[in-house]
């Protein structure tokens, strides 16, 4: 029966082609959005992984809106069950070019608390910063590609102040000491400096951006959280899985509308399929009844049309697989000379995508198959 499905294919060259190119570009489609969706879940579930045993305090109204005073720590340190708290400064390397996704960022931390922040994050060159460093920087490998630097090198970093109603740009090379190891986080487009330094550059004082409490050994976390958010005004505490949550969400919608268009795109390709295989079995109607009537019975019928729709699904799968994979692989070569990646092909998306074309063939031929299978034998052998 296989090679039999195999020279009904073949002996239509260019309309079977044509349908498997029609299901490669839906799953090309779903391989390069899934690919920027999967790499968009694993950057966050891997830089709340860093800090999965911290609870994050921001300002009141919230995500990047006002700032902490640092005097808001040492409250929060003050909460039983709190081993330590630290506040983060965070901003835009250049403001003037924030670039997709935000681009390039510079976390002001206190050097003692780097174990805590990064923790088994090693440096590829270099060292962490220390107690008594000025203008100095870690930067993340991404940073480090982007601008082509290494240890004892400078990066450049701008701040952009408001003096009345005009703003003025001001920049200061910062010395290199080292480069961290690529982490698959937030971190790796991260260039880490001393927290006071950081406040004096951007006129901050003494306020940060946020920050992080690290509960004492067997403390929950969640409760913690809420203990916090009691005792310490003006502000707003989230756990580990309450800002996980809160980014699942977000990312569930981007997930949606990238996997939706992808989506669309391989349906397209299911119908290309569905008519190649009606106009197959209409030209094949006499066959189908001479085969019926030499004892063929309708499984056999149903086997070898849906045989034909499931493998051109996944020679059209493997298609897209292939032509989607290499151009991820190129435009990941292509950013990452400029800091970053927007693109992660793995096993479960490739799973998806073969599985997926493999079911889209197969349903769009049970129709077809349908109406092969049903046809009485007098009828298809009269059938002009």
């Amino acid at each position: 029966m296989f090679d039999i499905i195999l020279k009904n294919i073949t002996q239509r060259k260019l309309r079977t082609g044509l349908t498997i190119f029609g299901i490669a570009l839906g799953i090309f489609a779903v391989i390069v959005m899934g690919g920027m969706s999967e790499h968009f879940n694993q950057t966050f579930d891997r830089s709340i992984s860093l800090t999965a045993d911290k609870i994050r305090v921001f300002p009141e109204i919230g995500f990047g809106g006002g700032n902490l005073n640092e005097s808001k720590a040492r409250e929060i340190k003050r909460v039983p069950g709190v081993a330590d708290a630290y506040g983060l400064l965070q901003a835009a390397l250049d403001p003037e070019s924030l670039g997709f996704m935000g681009g390039d960022v510079v976390i002001g931390a206190d050097p003692e608390k780097f174990p805590s922040l990064l923790k088994d994050t090693k440096l590829t060159e270099g060292r962490f910063l220390t107690v008594g460093d000025s203008y100095r920087a870690v930067l993340g490998s991404s940073v480090a590609r982007e601008f082509n630097l290494k240890a004892g090198d400078e990066i450049q970093i701008k701040s952009k102040r408001v003096q009345r109603a005009s703003s003025i740009t001001h920049a200061r090379n910062f010395t290199v000491v080292g480069v961290m190891e690529y982490t698959g986080s937030f971190f790796d487009n991260g260039v880490m400096i001393p927290l006071n330094i950081a406040q004096k550059f951007y006129s901050r004082a003494d306020t940060v951006s946020f920050i992080l409490a690290v509960p004492d050994p067997g403390v929950d976390a969640e409760d913690l959280s809420k203990r916090i958010e009691l005792n310490v005004e003006k502000i707003k505490t989230f756990s580990p899985e309450q800002l996980r949550k809160q980014i699942e969400q977000s990312l569930v919608i981007f997930t949606l509308i990238t996997i939706s268009a992808a989506v669309l795109a391989a349906l397209i390709g299911g119908l290309s399929v569905m008519n190649t295989m009606l106009m197959s079995v209409s030209e094949r109607t006499k066959e189908f009844g001479l085969m019926k009537a030499l004892g063929a019975e309708t499984r056999d019928i149903l086997f070898m049309t849906m045989g034909e729709s499931a493998i051109m699904g996944i020679l059209g799968g493997i298609c897209g697989i292939v032509g989607g994979g290499a151009l991820v692989y190129y435009l990941n070569d292509f950013l990452a000379s400029r800091g970053t990646i927007l693109f992660s092909v793995t096993p479960r998306l490739l799973i998806i995508s073969i599985v997926f074309s493999t079911l889209l063939g197969v349903i769009s031929g049970l129709y077809p198959a349908y109406r092969a299978a049903k046809m009485s034998p007098m009828e298809a052998l009269r059938y002009e």
